[in-house]
């Protein structure tokens, strides 16, 4: 047990009240197992019930096909991007496993549910109008792909492609970011490398991360009216 991080120091609150603020369907859940082997796995978040149960169903090849599961406890943790960005984490118990006809586990829902920020400098949430470029080096980029930069700070930013990209996923690659900016705000170009990418309910995202830090992106730039 001594693998299993669930930190003193976390941040902790009432999963009912919050729950659906957090979560959804389909996201990604880090499911890891106390058992001999501390098996662990990705699993997919498919539904709940609140103060009852929650379902998620997880990879084939996932865990051995003879393995008990019911009685087992279980941490789970899965990643919320907001302005700081923050690791959740919550034990339970698997109430229910079925095989067929898929690979799905009843877990008790939690009644805690820890939290820990992921980054140093709060991202300031906004909507700018931005494209990013795929570097393929020796100063050269590829097509541009519009969307919106969704949260930023000195050292990174979100962005979202627009709804009609039809892509599911990004490489973790350098790329360039072209700000299209706002009145009162800068128009700039800002190398940096994709450091995460998900599909939401909003279409594909990427986190980025700057190759140098924007010293003049301080949160009142952002904030401040027109």
């Amino acid at each position: 047990m001594s693998n299993v991080i669930v930190e003193n120091s976390l941040n902790s609150f009432a999963p009912q009240s919050q729950w659906l603020e957090h979560v959804w369907i389909g996201m990604r859940l880090d499911v890891q197992l106390l058992d001999h082997h501390n098996s662990r796995f990705h699993s997919e978040l498919i539904g709940y019930r609140l103060g009852r149960f929650i379902l998620v169903r997880f990879d084939e090849q996932a865990l051995p096909p003879k393995l008990s599961l019911n009685g087992l406890v279980a941490v789970c943790r899965f990643l919320v991007e907001d302005s700081v960005g923050e690791c959740y984490a919550f034990k339970s118990q698997v109430l229910n496993a079925v095989r067929l006809p898929d690979k799905l586990l009843f877990l008790s829902f939690p009644t805690e549910i820890h939290r820990r920020p992921l980054r140093t400098t709060r991202r300031v949430s906004i909507s700018i109008p931005a494209s990013i470029q795929l570097r393929t080096g020796h100063g050269q980029v590829g097509k541009a792909y519009d969307g919106l930069i969704t949260d930023i700070s000195q050292v990174g930013c979100r962005f979202r492609f627009a709804p009609n990209h039809k892509g599911h996923k990004v490489n973790l690659l350098p790329v360039q970011i072209n700000l299209h900016g706002q009145e009162g705000q800068p128009q700039r170009q800002i190398q940096g490398l994709v450091r995460n990418s998900k599909m939401e309910d909003t279409g594909l995202c990427v986190g980025i991360k700057f190759d140098e830090i924007q010293a003049d992106f301080d949160e009142t730039m952002w904030t401040s009216e027109p």
